[in-house]
């Protein structure tokens, strides 16, 4: 059992580059980027899943499981990038360009305001 709590969003892979003339610590560098950068793309797709779900999207998901709980909890592949942000987009959402554009900025609207709350309260 992992001593990791369990985050609110999905995680995804870091990605494996080959390792090549890097000293131990420039290695440990790029493998601690790409653990930030996983993480930050599990967020990414989990603000667009708690987004699907309160617009409703989960009503007519294809998966069962969110349906039935009322919550997004689906993913397309990790790898797939035939379609601009694909990974982080759920299943329950079309991939249409400009609906993907209005969540998006749905997203950074809410982005900035949860920041400007931040620094407003001094923790930013």
């Amino acid at each position: 059992m992992s001593d990791q709590p369990k985050s609110w969003h999905p995680t995804f892979e870091p990605r494996n580059f080959p390792r090549r003339a890097e000293t131990d610590a420039q290695w440990a560098c790029v493998l601690r980027d790409q653990r930030e950068h996983a993480e930050a793309k599990g967020i990414y797709l989990g603000l667009f899943q708690l987004l699907a779900a309160h617009r409703g999207f989960v009503r007519t998901c294809p998966l069962r499981g969110c349906r039935r709980l009322g919550r997004c909890t689906g993913r397309r592949a990790e790898d797939d990038w035939s379609f601009p942000f694909r990974p982080f987009i759920p299943p329950c959402v079309p991939l249409d360009a400009d609906l993907v554009e209005e969540l998006r900025a749905e997203i950074r609207a809410e982005t900035d305001r949860m920041v400007a709350g931040l620094e407003a309260r001094g923790d930013g």
